[in-house]
């Protein structure tokens, strides 16, 4: 039984974090969900979670952090394309 954390399970926490975190944030009215901020901490999130699942497959895991990154990618491509007008 391994008893220490492994470098892609810190990852795995700290994007776990940021979801909560973000979370938080946004149900308190702190962060603002269509700025740039919101999607480009979820899409961190999300990368810090496919780390941390690099080591351990979970495929339906897999499946939905790919999702998440890309919506936070659309997030992140709409508002630069809302700045621009």
């Amino acid at each position: 039984m391994k008893d220490y954390l492994h470098l892609t399970d810190i990852v795995g926490y700290i994007g776990s974090a940021i979801i909560v975190l973000q979370y938080y944030l946004n149900l308190r009215g702190r962060i603002d969900s269509k700025g740039l901020l919101y999607p480009l901490a979820n899409l961190l999130a999300g990368i810090c979670l496919m780390i941390s699942l690099s080591r351990n497959l979970n495929m339906p895991s897999v499946a939905i952090e790919t999702f998440w990154c890309a919506i936070s990618v659309y997030g992140v491509i709409r508002f630069l394309l809302r700045g621009r007008r």
